[in-house]
């Protein structure tokens, strides 16, 4: 078993305390830093509530021209079909 000096025991005690005060002056600053990372998340879901109220808003038009695209296609695939079923002379 070790035996410490008075010396190193105060020593270990003023280190033990010189941790404790950088630790409670920095309390705040870890407060500070979680209100910044709150403030933007929450720009981030504002920004996202807006781009999905956009998104939303153009969700019938987009829905209009796939259907036009679809229909498009259906189209070539019939004349390709009539193309193909014609009789070859």
């Amino acid at each position: 078993m070790e035996t410490k000096s008075r010396y190193e025991v105060i020593s270990e005690l003023e280190e033990t305390k010189r941790k404790y005060l950088i630790e409670r002056d920095s309390l705040q600053a870890h407060i500070d830093g979680k209100e910044k990372a709150i403030k933007q998340l929450k720009r981030q879901l504002e920004d996202s509530v807006e781009e999905l109220g956009k998104f939303k808003s153009t969700v019938e038009d987009k829905k209009k021209t796939y259907a036009e695209l679809i229909d498009s296609v259906d189209a070539s695939l019939k004349r390709m079909s009539d193309v193909s079923q014609a009789p070859r002379k």
